[in-house]
């Protein structure tokens, strides 16, 4: 049986959404499969990684991509629509009942698109989220570009977003765990006490990670671990 002095140690539960929380590793991606725009969005990608392109201009680029094959008309009911059959991981509704339980707030800092990170943190019962905002018309339409926060890299990375989401749940990062998988959480994970990696897509963070996980089940016999000596003791 676990021991429920959780609250006595950690403030927060911060989560990636995208590989995390849910199984599919990108929902940007997962619109460009679906919408046949994948490869020019695999151009963009690589434009913004090689720095020929801000996070802004990417995040226009991609949305103008999706715009485009709908005609210039893109309900915001139709990616909605799009986004539907992406669930949260089996198993993440009942961590997150184990978390309020022992009085921690949750915060899902996610790179994803925004009406999917809003419909997990609301299913799951998240305390607060943070994605980039896309940007819709009066009548619901979806408009080029948004506001791309937190990016992947810079100053407006995940790391500055859990500090600002710390501070507006008023906890303290020195006493909060992240959850991620990418590369792109490297620097949430430098702004947390315990960063925990999930089924990692890169060796770096392994390296980083405070531990590693492979399930939600692994990562409460992790956080039980940690409550009882401050040491991270994977399961066996």
């Amino acid at each position: 049986m676990m021991v429920n002095i959780l609250d006595k140690f950690l403030d927060a539960v911060f989560f990636d959404v995208d590989g995390v929380l849910t199984s599919i590793k990108s929902s940007w991606r997962y619109i460009h499969k679906k919408l046949g725009v994948l490869e020019e969005a695999d151009k963009y990608k690589k434009a913004f990684i090689d720095g020929k392109i801000t996070y802004e201009e990417w995040m226009r680029l991609d949305t103008e991509l999706w715009i485009r094959v709908f005609n210039g008309k893109l309900h915001r009911s139709q990616l909605h629509e799009i986004l539907s059959e992406i669930k949260p991981r089996e198993g993440a509704k009942e961590l997150f009942v184990w978390l309020h339980r022992n009085n921690i707030k949750i915060a899902l800092i996610s790179c994803g698109v925004e009406p999917l990170v809003d419909r997990i943190a609301r299913t799951l019962g998240a305390d607060i989220w943070m994605a980039p905002r896309l940007k819709f018309d009066k009548k619901g339409y979806l408009l080029p570009g948004g506001i791309p926060i937190p990016a992947p890299q810079g100053h407006r990375s995940k790391g500055w977003a859990i500090r600002r989401v710390a501070w507006e749940l008023g906890v303290s990062p020195n006493r909060s765990v992240y959850i991620g998988d990418d590369l792109w959480d490297l620097e949430a994970f430098k702004a947390v006490a315990y960063p925990i990696a999930f089924e990692p897509s890169h060796p770096i963070l392994k390296e980083k990670a405070f531990c590693t996980i492979n399930s939600f089940e692994e990562l409460m016999t992790v956080l039980d671990s940690l409550m009882r000596s401050g040491r991270c003791q994977r399961p066996v």
